[in-house]
């Protein structure tokens, strides 16, 4: 994927790296400090028994994982200046399981002539291997002007 430049038009869409959750992923991110007795830590992202006690049919990987694969997504299109300026707002809504696989997928909704740069608003989502929306939202970046 190459990054935005200040001639991306409206409509162009791109995509993450697709990821597969995984366990040990999960486990990660959620379990704790991976050097201790009983790691994983038992919780709703990290444990079955443990999520369905607490309501849901299945473990549910973070929001906070998804939020980081559009995360990447925006660094990947803007350079890490989006850190600095970026915005992200998320709607998370739809459980992400083990086994899931997750892309990241964002599309020009407008674009805006600034001083020195250029304002991309974004259609933000992450989706599973169904293309069914785990994660809806919106997103701004920026690219400064050349030269």
């Amino acid at each position: 994927m190459q990054p935005f430049t200040q001639d991306t038009a409206v409509g162009c869409e791109v995509a993450g790296a697709p990821k597969t959750m995984t366990s040990y992923r999960t486990w990660l991110f959620s379990g704790g400090w991976p050097r201790f007795d009983g790691w994983p830590a038992k919780n709703v992202h990290t444990d079955l028994a443990a999520a369905q006690q607490s309501g849901l049919p299945t473990r549910a990987a973070s929001g906070a994982m998804m939020q980081g694969y559009l995360y990447e997504l925006m660094i990947d299109l803007f350079g890490a200046r989006w850190l600095e300026r970026g915005l992200l707002s998320l709607k998370f809504i739809r459980i992400v399981d083990v086994g899931d696989t997750i892309t990241a997928r964002a599309r020009v909704s407008a674009r805006h002539l600034e001083a020195g740069a250029t304002r991309f608003d974004l259609q933000v989502w992450c989706e599973n291997q169904h293309g069914e929306h785990v994660v809806v939202g919106s997103g701004t970046g920026w690219v400064m002007a050349s030269g």
